[in-house]
């Protein structure tokens, strides 16, 4: 991909503050009529339940542990016979919030998403024959109450349960109460990190998700490390050379607590990500002050209370 002028580049981190970061509410499955209710509740028993794996030994949970914010805090996870995934697992607590699912973004609901590490030898290793023949035999009333009109189960239905799960994650941070009007939700210092990610990061973290809704090319401005570029992200889906090296940008909510960072775990710190962000998207460096009012701003971004519905033990 060529360059971009320095004097775009310029133009862009005086501009990029017009891209808008959109607050969310929050929603409860409990404010939902009872059939879609019972779907959540599926779903969350769906998501806790290593049976639905082909050895019956990991779980949606096992690589997004509500422990963890959604995450598994590992540069890789482990998915099924201790195999390991080829990429760090992204926040299922922000997934509602993306337009485009995976690193490479090749899934754009949550229900196409599901199907992806079920039927993923390295993940979940399950067959579409032994998930239907598994859900049927453990959750037959459940399936009832949620497909009233089911002649199943099939493989839509379980991933239907899935994603209504999913979509009742995201909840609101301190930095929703600021934009909503809460001036005093935000410290001086993190106030300072919001306005200068809103002059250089905002461009591409946008949304409600502060991310998730395109694609960017890693290393758009100083190339990515060459030893860091076996994964060449959406290139691998669309084998179009425009798309080497391009990538979901990621929801950044709750990315003070989902270290590893970036598609390969690769980075341990948030101040390193930062500090790499700046080099290589905008070809500009970061004082060690900017870099730490950045990353207090993040910490405004984490969900201030977990919702009972994302742990294993809710009764629903």
């Amino acid at each position: 991909m060529p360059r971009r002028p320095r004097l775009a580049i310029a133009l862009l981190t005086l501009t990029a503050g017009c891209a808008e970061l959109d607050s969310i509410e929050g929603s409860s499955p409990d404010t939902l009529p009872a059939t879609e209710r019972d779907r959540v509740v599926l779903g969350h028993d769906l998501f806790f339940d290593p049976g639905l794996s082909g050895a019956g030994d990991v779980s949606c949970a096992s690589c997004h542990d509500p422990e963890l914010h959604g995450a598994d805090g590992l540069p890789k996870s482990i998915g099924t016979l201790g195999q390991t995934a080829r990429r760090n697992a992204p926040s299922v607590f922000n997934a509602a919030l993306s337009d485009r699912q995976f690193w490479d973004g090749r899934a754009s609901s949550l229900e196409e998403q599901a199907m992806g590490p079920l039927f993923s030898e390295h993940e979940m290793g399950q067959t579409q024959q032994g998930l239907v023949a598994y859900v049927e035999r453990a959750y037959a009333s459940q399936l009832d109450a949620a497909f009233p009109d089911r002649s199943g189960p099939t493989v839509d239905q379980i991933t239907a349960a899935l994603a209504a799960y999913q979509r009742h994650l995201p909840q609101p941070s301190r930095f929703d109460r600021f934009i909503d009007g809460d001036r005093q939700a935000l410290s001086r210092q993190e106030r300072r990190g919001y306005r200068l990610f809103e002059r250089n990061c905002s461009f591409c973290h946008t949304g409600a998700g502060v991310g998730g809704s395109q694609f960017e090319t890693l290393g758009d401005q100083v190339p990515w490390p060459q030893d860091r570029r076996e994964d060449q992200g959406l290139f691998e889906v669309t084998g179009n050379p425009d798309d080497q090296m391009r990538f979901v940008v990621p929801s950044l909510r709750n990315v003070t607590r989902t270290a590893p960072y970036f598609h390969d775990g690769s980075v341990e710190t948030l101040d390193e990500a930062v500090r790499l962000m700046a080099r290589h998207q905008l070809d500009r460096t970061f004082t060690d002050r900017q870099a730490r009012a950045i990353v207090a701003f993040l910490g405004t971004l984490e969900i201030e209370e977990i919702p009972a519905w994302a742990y294993a033990d809710w009764a629903g």
